[in-house]
């Protein structure tokens, strides 16, 4: 079985699609730059980021700002192959989930609408999800450092109104405040109309190489061997844009 890659180039069309996107994106990162680091290092005088980190109650405030720098790092990386090419075929929409997973976290944790209560249960359960994907590859110590922790967030939560919340009542406990959202949740919620929980799932099947999005039917044409079909697996520039 012989491999090889190949490159394709663009239409007028794509080219000109990726350019504008590629633009766009640009000035957004530059404008994040210019304002995001000022306004938190340190916080603005009276801002909610500056009470809440008098008060020692900044753990969601912390944990979106890590969240975005993450989500950016992400963006400007495909901002660095938007420029130097060539396009990968999967890579680019793998760097979107991943940025899109962290920014919509990001926008759940600072929603303007809600209280600083609200604020900060929502900050700990980051930190309590934290902890359990820590725990899956953590030393043997694991469940003792887990159930230290939590037990420490749990008299965060308590002396600050936020009721914690057991699993089947007086099980373990799997959230502060209110049910922890999903990613997909989170995608349901920030994206335009219903497609959410659709761009999640088209996004994670490049994230997880399922070959219902990497090797799309459709574009099946036949080969010179008999029962054999080749599949495109270029980017789609229009839909990626």
């Amino acid at each position: 079985m012989s491999h090889q890659l190949q490159q394709t180039e663009m239409t007028r069309e794509e080219a000109e699609a990726l350019q504008r996107e590629a633009s766009r994106l640009e000035r957004i990162l530059e404008a994040s730059n210019m304002f995001v680091r000022p306004s938190v290092e340190p916080p603005v005088p009276n801002s909610p980021m500056e009470l809440a980190n008098k008060a020692d109650l900044r753990e969601a405030y912390d944990m979106a700002y890590l969240l975005l720098f993450s989500g950016e790092d992400h963006l400007r990386t495909i901002l660095a192959i938007l420029k130097t090419g060539p396009l990968p075929c999967f890579a680019l929409l793998t760097l979107i989930r991943a940025a899109a997973e962290a920014d919509v976290r990001c926008r759940y944790l600072l929603e303007p609408s809600i209280t600083e209560t609200q604020r900060l249960a929502r900050g700990l359960n980051e930190r309590l999800d934290n902890l359990k994907e820590q725990r899956k590859v953590d030393d043997p110590q694991a469940d003792q450092f887990f159930k230290q922790r939590v037990a420490h967030l749990e008299q965060r939560a308590t002396a600050n109104g936020i009721a914690p919340l057991y699993s089947k009542g007086t099980g373990p406990i799997h959230a502060f405040g209110e049910p922890m959202k999903t990613e997909r949740d989170l995608f349901g919620m920030y994206l335009p109309g219903s497609t959410g929980s659709m761009a999640f799932s088209f996004l994670s099947g490049y994230v997880h190489s399922k070959p219902w999005v990497t090797v799309q039917a459709h574009r099946a044409k036949p080969s010179a061997e008999p029962g054999v079909a080749d599949v495109a697996t270029d980017l789609n520039v229009l839909l990626f844009a």
